[in-house]
């Protein structure tokens, strides 16, 4: 089973008995998994599905601006690779501004700088990304969120200068390219550049 625990080696996969227990995140990566035998048992299975949720959500905080996570095609390798986002360009179609934001949401935890740059999202993402007052600016734009530790979206972060995560790129219409935000912008920054450059 490919998301199966594994046995001393690291490598082999254990021999799992017949029910498992997953806790999958949004981008379709297994957050947890339990198959110690608590899973038969419905109080035990009820309490660690309660305790993985609650970790996950303070690793994963959901943000009051919706953000969509954009979904990245890549062609080609080496110097002719290319990533695009068909979401971005319908929006520069219909000549509707778009913000697109930088986390990261997993990280190997021997990289310590991979765990800096989550811990900074998560920063960015119960801070800016829950604000009010900028959520009440969005009309008109399109919002789209990128991963950079899912290949294809590092892959289109890093064609459009991206380095590290959090990071903002707006791209208003008739620009050709996108143009950096500071990512320590606060909501009532955000709110602000929402409101200049509405969409009418």
């Amino acid at each position: 089973m490919d998301n199966g625990s594994k046995k001393r080696d690291g490598k082999t996969p254990e021999d799992h008995p017949s029910l498992l227990a997953l806790i999958v995140g949004r981008d379709g990566k297994v957050f947890s998994l339990l198959s110690n035998g608590q899973q038969y048992n419905a109080g035990s299975l009820a309490k660690w599905a309660v305790d993985q949720a609650n970790k996950y959500e303070k690793a994963h905080p959901s943000t009051r601006i919706p953000f969509v996570r954009a979904k990245v095609e890549v062609h080609g390798e080496g110097t002719d690779l290319k990533a695009e986002c068909e979401e971005i360009e319908k929006a520069r179609a219909a000549n509707k501004p778009v913000m697109l934001y930088f986390g990261r949401g997993h990280f190997d935890p021997k990289d310590k700088a991979a765990k800096k740059e989550s811990k900074l999202a998560r920063k960015v993402e119960k801070g800016t990304l829950n604000s009010k007052t900028a959520l009440k600016q969005i009309g008109g734009w399109v919002l789209l969120r990128f991963d950079i530790s899912d290949e294809e979206h590092a892959a289109f972060a890093a064609a459009h200068g991206v380095e590290a995560a959090p990071a903002f790129l707006m791209w208003l219409p008739g620009e050709e390219q996108p143009q950096p935000v500071d990512r320590k912008i606060s909501g009532h920054g955000l709110a602000s550049l929402f409101k200049k450059h509405k969409s009418q």
